[in-house]
């Protein structure tokens, strides 16, 4: 069984609802010039119809059949609908989980170190940002004690040469 898709990007909803109806194989078809070009490359715009296939024995045997319209030793490719696509929707509710339990885990850690410390959470984090900012100072010191060293050995430099140009 074949169906012709018009459209030429199947998104994660479209490739779960043909799975549901039986398609297990996917490729494009009907290769044409469109109007206007790719801004990048400078090539005529492409369009295609997708075609959606239940074995793939017909899937390949109609995509041998599908010509690039640039290069006639290009065709489709066939390619299998997996038995789920991750939704739009799905990522970004896995993403929310994931955050979320990267959270708690830092949560507990930081809770976990209060505890270890004989602190609140809140005294062990305010301690964290003091210690963080007493680095961060040592730090800003220390990179000016370098620059004032490096202008003092150059101050020394140049007034050596304004001696020895005085002479």
């Amino acid at each position: 069984m074949m169906t012709k898709i018009y459209d030429n990007y199947a998104n994660a909803e479209m490739l779960n609802e043909l799975y549901n109806l039986g398609f297990r194989y996917i490729t494009d078809g009907d290769y044409k010039i469109a109007e206007g070009t790719d801004p990048w490359s400078g090539m005529p715009n492409t369009t295609h119809n997708l075609y959606a296939f239940d074995n793939k024995e017909e899937a390949e045997a109609f995509a041998v059949k599908q010509i690039w319209v640039f290069n006639p030793n290009v065709h489709a490719k066939v390619k299998e609908i997996p038995a789920h696509t991750e939704t739009w929707e799905e990522r970004e509710a896995r993403e929310e989980r994931k955050a979320a339990e990267k959270k708690a885990k830092r949560e507990a850690k930081e809770a976990r170190k209060a505890a270890e410390a004989g602190m609140t959470v809140e005294e062990y984090r305010k301690e964290k940002a003091r210690k963080a900012k007493i680095k961060k100072i040592k730090g800003e010191i220390e990179g000016l004690e370098n620059e004032i060293a490096r202008l003092e050995k150059e101050l020394k430099n140049k007034k050596a040469y304004l001696e020895k140009l005085k002479g």
